[in-house]
């Protein structure tokens, strides 16, 4: 499953203007998949809680990089490390992360197939 997570990369090159409205779709549908989005500097973290974050362990993360937008996972290999702690079961954060970055990677395609954008999506 760890490894699994540090393969989720989604990096999408919008159209000039576009950033916003589509981190914005993809906010949606990674809340719409279960997760919380917490702002951060560079974009998004999402997560189930906010004790996901402060525990370390694995989540989403969305940023704005010049002229790209770019989603990962944040430490997949601590995947296991304090999850009960969390009040989570290492198979249901694995779940719930990969259910949010399909979501993501969905919401993507469709925007490069409505634009014309180019997109480098691998999500498992």
């Amino acid at each position: 499953m760890r490894r699994s997570l540090s393969s989720i990369s989604i990096v999408v090159f919008p159209l000039p203007g576009d950033e916003q409205g589509l981190v914005e779709r993809i906010r949606r549908a990674v809340e719409g998949a279960g997760m919380r989005a917490f702002i951060r500097a560079e974009g998004y973290a999402f997560m189930p809680s906010e004790v996901v974050g402060a525990l370390g362990l694995p989540h989403l993360r969305l940023a704005v990089v010049e002229d790209r937008i770019v989603m990962w996972v944040r430490d997949p290999f601590r995947l296991g490390e304090g999850c009960l702690e969390a009040g989570l079961a290492p198979q249901d954060l694995y779940e719930g992360i990969t259910r949010a970055a399909r979501a993501a990677a969905s919401e993507v395609l469709a925007y490069c197939s409505e634009k014309g954008a180019g997109a480098i999506v691998h999500v498992p």
